[in-house]
């Protein structure tokens, strides 16, 4: 069954990415902590490119699923990698 939706504004989207942009080099030199700004900025951008600019939001559900998929097999990889070759969780030798 397909939904009809109208045709999102891209110019809007890219205006808003702008500004993210703006705002996240904007942190880099204030005198914050800057990774608590940082990643919800980063967040926000790349779900406002995965959702317009690579459609997911008006196409199947089943192509945001395999997205999804791909994105927690990315995130265990990382986590994973970083367990292994991070520095030690419990420094056990003193």
């Amino acid at each position: 069954m397909e939904t009809q939706h109208t045709k999102p504004n891209y110019i809007a989207v890219f205006i808003a990415l702008v500004i993210l942009t703006a705002a996240e080099v904007t942190v880099t030199y204030l005198p914050v902590p800057r990774l608590p700004i940082l990643i919800p900025l980063s967040i926000t951008k790349a779900v406002l490119v995965v959702l317009f600019y690579m459609h997911l939001k008006y196409d199947r559900r089943l192509f945001s699923g395999l997205f999804l998929i791909g994105v927690f097999g990315a995130l265990a990889v990382i986590i994973s990698f970083t367990l292994l070759f991070g520095p030690p969780l419990l420094d056990t030798v003193k």
